[in-house]
């Protein structure tokens, strides 16, 4: 996903929308907590017609309305163009929207996955779950590699969250929405900017032009409605969509494309989440699209106050922090094996040490291959320092498992 934290989602009385505005500020803190970079921003509500323009206080002042600890202001042209010189002349005026947020949330993942392992969480990956029997006194789990047994259980699946439901005598379907996002080799904006949709579409916020927090562009996503969950390749009608619609916010240069991708939603019967109890100690988190991500925070405190149960608080230990040569680049030693993000031998060893055995592994938690050159430099040096460190031949490493090998 584009790794955005939220704040406008529409209706405001969903239950997405209430949690992704508490959600906001707890996520920030997270990531604070776990020294996980993030790049606070702002987004402008673009109008570029005069009807809109005409209707634009009355939009400022329902966002005023619903949009609680969080600024919002009216902008116009000559601050715009003051601001954000790369907007199109025929941008009339903006409401601008603070509180929004840009996260490195590879690290994000993993930051979370080191903390709670170092803190007594245990995980279990590459296993499917088979069937699910709840008992008097807890939830059996059977898996293909056995079983386990719970007090309680947490349908968190995501996307296959309705095939878990499925198997505690739940029904529940998804549509599957897919969205498209172009990566491009810079920014045009210092905020995110978004053009204003005067009758909104409920299942999607129409996507905008954004950056990463190491200095991309990011454009998209659109909607359509996917085939199937696996469902991730990228059309070229996506891509000239998603070019078209939102050049016209700017009159610059984009910039080189660098890739595309498209990702998969569970979109649910009312466009909200779903949060229920089944057969008493089965708790189900559905439908957790966009912006499931800001909201998550705010989605595990109610899955808290749905068990019942009192947390009390311990010591707990902080991850190790995984240094970075592009953080501190005159300060940091070592070969460079990616240098578009500056990446180090060192900071590929210290991932496959710390769990990344496959090269995607690798790419999400170091950035290496993910710069202009897309890894045509570098990616056979990060396949021969993977393959010293976990001490295999090179043909042995995957792209993502499942048989994704890449020599041959």
């Amino acid at each position: 996903h584009a790794a955005v934290v939220h704040v406008v989602q529409l209706p405001f009385k969903s239950l997405k929308s209430k949690l992704a505005r508490s959600g906001n500020p707890e996520l920030i803190k997270i990531c604070e907590e776990l020294g996980v970079r993030y790049k606070r921003t702002s987004t402008l509500i673009l109008a570029n017609k005069l009807h809109q323009l005409l209707l634009l206080p009355l939009v400022y002042l329902y966002l005023k309305m619903n949009l609680r600890g969080f600024d919002v202001r009216l902008r116009g042209r000559g601050y715009l163009m003051r601001e954000e010189p790369n907007l199109s002349k025929r941008v009339l005026g903006a409401i601008e929207v603070d509180g929004y947020a840009v996260v490195d949330n590879f690290d994000l993942l993993y930051g979370l996955y080191e903390f709670s392992k170092i803190n007594g969480v245990e995980f279990s990956f590459n296993e499917e779950v088979l069937g699910i029997e709840v008992r008097d006194r807890g939830v059996r789990v059977l898996t293909d590699k056995g079983e386990y047994e719970a007090s309680y259980l947490i349908n968190a699946a995501g996307l296959w969250a309705d095939e878990i439901a499925k198997l505690t005598g739940e029904d529940m379907e998804f549509e599957l929405g897919k969205g498209t996002l172009i990566v491009f080799d810079k920014p045009v904006s210092k905020r995110l900017l978004a053009p204003l949709y005067l009758k909104p579409d409920p299942k999607t916020k129409g996507g905008a032009i954004m950056f990463t927090h190491d200095g991309r562009g990011l454009w998209g996503p659109n909607l359509r409605m996917a085939s199937g969950k696996d469902d991730t390749s990228v059309d070229e009608r996506d891509i000239k969509i998603i070019i078209e619609k939102f050049s016209k916010l700017i009159d610059a240069d984009p910039g080189t494309p660098l890739k595309a991708y498209a990702g998969i939603r569970p979109i649910p019967p009312q466009n909200d989440f779903i949060i229920r109890r089944s057969e008493g100690r089965i708790i189900h988190v559905l439908g957790t699209e966009s912006p499931g991500f800001t909201a998550s925070p705010a989605l595990a405190n109610i899955v808290i106050d749905m068990l019942g149960i009192h947390l009390e608080e311990k010591e707990i230990r902080n991850r190790e922090e995984f240094r970075r040569a592009r953080d501190d680049p005159k300060n940091s030693k070592g070969r460079v094996i990616c240098l578009c993000n500056l990446v180090t031998e060192e900071e590929i060893r210290e991932a496959v040490r710390r769990g990344s055995k496959t090269l995607q592994g690798v790419i999400f938690r170091t950035g290496a291959c993910m710069g202009t050159c897309q890894g045509s430099r570098c990616l056979a040096d990060v396949l021969e320092v993977m393959a010293s460190e976990m001490g295999v031949d090179a043909r042995e490493i995957q792209l993502r498992g499942d048989g994704s090998w890449i020599v041959s």
